[in-house]
């Protein structure tokens, strides 16, 4: 039940974040075109060309977790025994867990907190923007939490990884 919801989020979300990437790269064609045909490119483009960009790169943080397709250092868990091994792991998923989730409760104040100031070239306000990193921080909680530390045995030498 855990590994289909996991699942159905981290599609859920993968498609919301290639829906903005493609609509970005529309908002950047259509900035050129107009650069070139009108002499000038609207200004509010490049801002909202940036917050989606951010926006589905937030997005897309959990599945790239789930599917380790993320940059991270982990020659030292090779090297390892199998019990430090399990300790690392299970504190880097701690670690994980409680900052993901620290950093969508602190951003989601901030984000509400600067609802009175509006964008420059969108004119909304600038809690809209800001959600993404809340809404994106959250999911990765979210999937993070219902994963779990992966403590699995190699088969071939019997080691916990």
């Amino acid at each position: 039940m855990r590994t289909k919801i996991i699942t159905k989020l981290s599609q859920g979300l993968l498609l919301i974040a290639t829906s903005m990437f493609v609509v970005n790269v529309c908002v950047l064609l259509y900035g050129i075109v107009a650069r070139y045909l009108i002499g000038h490119s609207p200004i509010w483009m490049d801002e909202l060309s940036r917050y989606l960009i951010i926006g589905s790169v937030l997005l897309a943080v959990g599945p790239a977790w789930l599917k380790k397709q993320h940059m991270r250092v982990d020659f030292i868990e090779h090297i390892l025994p199998s019990k430090q091994r399990v300790m690392l792991t299970v504190y880097t998923w701690l670690l994980t867990v409680s900052l993901s989730g620290y950093t969508a409760w602190c951003s989601w104040h901030y984000a509400f907190s600067v609802s009175r100031f509006t964008t420059m070239g969108l004119g909304i306000s600038k809690t809209i923007p800001l959600l993404a990193l809340p809404v994106g921080f959250a999911c990765l909680f979210l999937i993070v939490l219902l994963k779990g530390p992966e403590l699995k045995r190699d088969r071939a030498d019997g080691v916990t990884r």
